[in-house]
């Protein structure tokens, strides 16, 4: 009777976080997604076929921090495409082990000596937490602003750039 009555509710709250097409088709093919069973498998079906779910979960199964990506960055990146393919199926070891192999020598190496041993000696739960900890630490993507500010590379804001040309005008 509760699994029942769950599935109501969802079914009554999903037109809610649709916009756009999956609105319209939501409302257009009410009858037919009657169930939240249903409404589900055609819902991925239309809006998240094999091919692109395919590609989404190949992009968290092979998973790769770029040289100018600190592990905060590089977390928030695979944590966008998690979200963008919630239904990947994987497990959460396996999503930790992708991260862990497609960081850089240096980036692992600094995890591990924040472990004080080795990223898989640390369970799924206590890894997850340590790399949030990381990437609430503001310190680990200031210290490669500064190392890219010491190189000479400077940023000019799109407000300074828009009053000197302001100011070309005058």
């Amino acid at each position: 009777m509760k699994y029942i009555a769950l599935e109501i509710i969802r079914l009554h709250l999903f037109p809610f976080s649709l916009l756009g097409r999956a609105k319209q088709w939501f409302y257009k093919d009410r009858e037919v997604v009657n169930t939240w069973n249903k409404c589900s498998m055609v819902f991925h079906a239309k809006f998240l076929p094999t091919g692109k779910t395919n590609a989404l979960r190949g992009r968290i199964s092979n998973f790769q921090q770029t040289t100018s990506e600190s592990i905060p960055e590089a977390w928030e990146r695979l944590q966008e495409y998690i979200l963008a393919c919630p239904h990947h199926g994987m497990k959460n070891w396996l999503i930790l082990q992708n991260f862990s192999n497609g960081l850089t020598s240096t980036s692992r190496a600094h995890i591990d000596a924040a472990i004080g041993g080795s990223f898989f000696s640390l369970t799924v739960s206590g890894t997850t937490v340590l790399i949030k900890k990381m990437v609430s630490n503001q310190c680990w993507g200031d210290e490669r602003l500064q190392d890219e500010q010491q190189k000479g590379m400077h940023t000019v804001k799109e407000t300074d750039m828009l009053a000197a040309k302001m100011d070309l005008l005058i």
